[in-house]
């Protein structure tokens, strides 16, 4: 079995989503570099284009919801000041911090969903999957698949933008870093409930 720590690994080397680099390390054997040479025949040379790129500064934002019953400080990281200090980077940071007053994600990726939430959420759902009696191969499929959404749903960067659905919290970084040519990350985040 291969271990979420090297899954995290791969994917932060390679920017491949999460599955897919599972999927490689599986038909590597575990081994990381035979798992980055899959990775890079199948998606062109993708995998070797990890972002080396030091994150120096950010800014910490803050969200009470109307109510003054939910609170969020999130900080979101950048390169440099020139660009944590653009209004539309605060705007980016505040739009995210208001999706997790909303939808109140536990972990900040499904890379960091620690090793036994992700062990339980399988075993629940292959426990589910059991009472279907479907073939072994088509289990397995069901359970990776129902795994996959069940863990970007208490994911932050995997949770469908709450004010705009049709794009994940990760795409609306993704188009940060575009429109800045800079690497964006959110950082840690807390929400507070009463």
């Amino acid at each position: 079995m291969i271990s979420n720590e090297l899954v995290k690994e791969l994917r932060e080397r390679s920017g491949i989503s999460v599955m897919e680099c599972k999927w490689a390390l599986e038909e590597a054997n575990g081994d990381i570099d035979g798992a980055v040479a899959i990775l890079d025949r199948k998606f062109g040379g993708m995998a070797s284009q990890k972002s080396s790129r030091e994150l120096n500064a950010g800014i910490v934002d803050s969200y009470i919801h109307s109510n003054g019953k939910i609170g969020v400080l999130l900080s979101l990281h950048s390169e440099t000041d020139f660009v944590s200090r653009n209004p539309a980077f605060r705007e980016l940071a505040h739009e995210i911090s208001l999706h997790i007053a909303a939808m109140n994600p536990r972990f900040r990726s499904i890379e960091d969903i620690p090793a036994d939430v992700a062990q339980q959420y399988e075993t629940d759902i292959r426990n589910e999957v059991a009472k279907l009696d479907k073939s072994k191969d088509i289990a397995d499929q069901i359970v990776e698949g129902k795994l996959e959404s069940q863990l970007g749903e208490i994911a932050l960067l995997s949770q469908p933008f709450v004010k705009d659905p049709t794009k994940t919290v990760r795409n609306l970084v993704e188009e940060a870093v575009g429109k800045f040519g800079e690497n964006i990350q959110v950082g840690k985040f807390v929400r507070y409930q009463i």
